[in-house]
Order: C-alpha cells, then sequence, then structure tokens
C-alpha cells in the first residue's frame, strides 16, 4: 500500500526530511511512503508557478544523523525549475520510483564498487544500502527511459556503470596544481566543450564552479558510451552523459548557484 507523506523541514540541518523512526513505522504496517513536498513548501522553495502537466522527479535523498534528507539549496532549485519532486529512500526507491518522469541522484560521501577504479586491488571500498540504491536506481530509469540528471558523486556511480574509470584520490594518481576539494563557491574554472548537449544549456566556453571532491573519472571516455562535456585545465572531467538516453552528469554542485539566484546556474535543473 502507497501513502502521500509530506517531508518536515528540519532547521538544525537546513534541509526536509523524514525520521528513520517514521520510516521504520510505515514499514511495519506495509507502507510505501510517496514522500513529498507540501503545498506551502512547494511555493515558498519555488516563488514561481509549476509546469503545466507537472513532470515528476524523483530525487534519491541524503542522510543526516538519523534522518533521510534533501539539502536546501537542492530543494530550492528542483522547486524552481517547475516540476514536482518525489523523494527516494534506499530500501523503497524502486516502488517510489514508478510513474515518475525524471531521476536526479545526488552527491555524498559514500563508497562506490571497487571495480568502478582505475586500481580496485587499492581501493579499500565497501558499498552499502546507498551506493546501491543509487545503482537499482539508475538500472530502473535507464531500462524505462527516465531522464537521469546526477551531480558530484551520483555522477561517478553512473559513470562507473558505464565503464569510465575513477581515480580514488587525485593527489596521489595526478600532478593537478588545481584545489579540487574545497568549500570555496567559485572554486576553478570549467571549460564546457563545443557541440556537446551541455553547450546547448550553458553556453560553450569557460564557467566558474565550485568543487567538493577528492575522487575523479579518469579523462578517458573511450571506454563508455558516456562521452565527455567539459573539464577543468587540468584535463579532469566535469561533465559527461549519453544525449540519446537523457543523461547529463556534472561533477560540481550547480544547486549551490542556483539557491542564490543564478539562473545561468539553474538551467541545468531547468
Amino acid at each position: 500500500m502507497k501513502q502521500n507523506v509530506n517531508l518536515e523541514f528540519l532547521p538544525e540541518y537546513n534541509a526536509y526530511g523524514i525520521s528513520d523512526e517514521q520510516m521504520s513505522a510505515f514499514a511495519k504496517e506495509g507502507i510505501t511512503p510517496i514522500l513529498q513536498l507540501s503545498d506551502e513548501d512547494y511555493a515558498q522553495l519555488a516563488n514561481k508557478e509549476p509546469l503545466a502537466n507537472q513532470p515528476i522527479v524523483g530525487f534519491l535523498m541524503g542522510r543526516e544523523k538519523g534522518y533521510y534528507t534533501i539539502d536546501m539549496p537542492y530543494a530550492k532549485a528542483i522547486a524552481q525549475s517547475g516540476v514536482r519532486p518525489r523523494f527516494l529512500t534506499y530500501n523503497e526507491n524502486l516502488a517510489q520510483m514508478d510513474g515518475i518522469d525524471g531521476l536526479i541522484l545526488p552527491g555524498g560521501s559514500f563508497d562506490s564498487p571497487k571495480e568502478f577504479y582505475v586500481d580496485p586491488q587499492k581501493v579499500d571500498s565497501t558499498p552499502g544500502t546507498r551506493a546501491y540504491a543509487y545503482i537499482t536506481s539508475i538500472m530502473k530509469a535507464e531500462k524505462e527511459g527516465i531522464a537521469i540528471l546526477t551531480i558530484c558523486a551520483g555522477s561517478q556511480i553512473i559513470g562507473g556503470m558505464h565503464g569510465m574509470k575513477m581515480y580514488p584520490n587525485l593527489g596521489e594518481y595526478t600532478n593537478t596544481s588545481l584545489e579540487h576539494k574545497t568549500k570555496e563557491l567559485e572554486a576553478h574554472d570549467v571549460f564546457i566543450y563545443p557541440d556537446t548537449p551541455l553547450a546547448k544549456i550553458l553556453g560553450e566556453g569557460h564557467i566558474k564552479t565550485n568543487s567538493r571532491h577528492r575522487e575523479a573519472m579518469m579523462p578517458n571516455d573511450k571506454m563508455s558510451d558516456l562521452k565527455i562535456y567539459a573539464s577543468t585545465a587540468d584535463g579532469i572531467p566535469e561533465a559527461w552523459g549519453n544525449e540519446e538516453k537523457n543523461i547529463l552528469c556534472i561533477q560540481w554542485h550547480p544547486e549551490d548557484f542556483a539557491a542564490q539566484g543564478d539562473t545561468k546556474m539553474q538551467k541545468i535543473y531547468d
């Protein structure tokens, strides 16, 4: 049985969420909660009218000390796009995805499968429930032809699933002089390749992005059906995807800009 449930605002995390206790109670009653924002919260975040025939977009939630959460920048960027978000948890994600029109997989800190890395034998990685929720969500979306937008770790997961390889630590495997793990809003330049789907969204040339990743994809897309759309000056991929399959992968966090009114970065969510 499915039941619509509104997320609560969690001021201590500046996020919307639902507690593990609530999820356990639903499980005991045999209920699959269809998690959403209340109309009031949605209207406050969007600050505009929703799209006509409003699409439903699934978002795989993060974690904060006993809660499933979506951070405020993600919530605002998604609402501003005009779609209706539906929030996915790790054990119920496939049932919660029924009927969605798009899927967003955010960043986060968790282990990826060893085989995704350039030197898997050197990686101490034990993927858990969260990693497999990403993987199974991607598998279902691709099987059903659902458009996918991924951010940071979400982009690395889908890259690994499509044959791209990942550096476990940029400092160990490259001679880069750029800082790729920083809290700065504008960390470095990213060059968007011409004649790519990302160039159609943001335009060609350089943009300033944030950068919050220690791991990164190798600059080689010949082993994958995902093609690199953008990179930094040191050659590290910053965006990739497959236009035919409606997959767009972004390594930085455009929602941090979009939530502050950056209309260019908002176009990625739009």
